[in-house]
């Protein structure tokens, strides 16, 4: 599967190269979705057709034109569906991002919000919302990917995804152990490895085994229903 299902996707990954709002040219685009992270996210996205989506990060925009191209080609009329936190989309990134989804016209699907995913996070709680696919690309700071972990699991719909990117990096993988450790009750780790048709399952599987992978997902399977004194588990 290749990224020809948005050709602006597929023109980024290409050339490396993205354009912010005044002009600046943007190369090489580290801070880019992975190739294999964005085919992960189109597969499952037309595999389990979520209604609502969210996005932690944003920078120039590739794993949210994987995300909304995909409601796009499910029949979603755009809606606002895809809510994206990302607070220096403009000061550290000139609003690349969000010039890439107007570039490719689909803006109607996204609801961009510049707030510290902390504070975006816990609004959507307040506001009721819910999410079938939850990917999570920002700060990789252990507090940080712990506070994002928390309210994402609670964002989540019932049988919803939560994707973790850098997921082997040593504060994310702290993190992921903690939801292992004390969250396996209402959660369980998702088996990614179907969503890799080009013959990388493999690679896959074998980077599980070793703690290897770049991207884990996780799937609310229940709710949380720990006591307020129940144990902390080692993690």
């Amino acid at each position: 599967m290749d990224l020809g299902f948005c050709p602006q996707l597929d023109a980024m990954v290409r050339s490396r190269t993205a354009v912010g709002e005044s002009g600046r040219v943007f190369q090489g685009l580290g801070a880019l979705s992975t190739v294999n992270n964005l085919k992960v996210l189109r597969a499952l996205m037309l595999e389990r057709r979520p209604a609502h989506t969210l996005e932690v990060g944003f920078s120039f925009g590739g794993s949210a034109l994987a995300i909304v191209a995909s409601h796009r080609d499910l029949g979603h009329a755009p809606a606002r569906q895809h809510v994206v936190l990302d607070p220096y989309q403009a000061s550290e990134w000139d609003n690349a991002g969000l010039m890439t989804i107007r570039g490719a016209g689909l803006e109607g699907f996204v609801d961009f919000r510049p707030q510290p995913s902390a504070n975006g996070l816990a609004q959507l709680v307040e506001e009721g919302r819910q999410f079938g696919l939850i990917y999570i690309d920002g700060s990789h700071q252990f507090d940080d990917v712990f506070v994002d972990a928390y309210f994402a699991f609670r964002l989540l719909a019932p049988d919803g995804l939560v994707l973790f990117d850098d997921s082997s990096t040593t504060h994310v993988a702290k993190v992921l152990s903690y939801v292992r450790a004390n969250w396996s009750e209402w959660t369980d780790e998702w088996d990614l490895s179907a969503c890799h048709p080009d013959g990388s399952s493999r690679r896959y599987r074998v980077g599980r085994l070793l703690g290897k992978l770049q991207l884990r997902a996780f799937r609310r399977s229940g709710t949380d229903a720990r006591a307020w004194d129940a144990p902390l588990k080692r993690f």
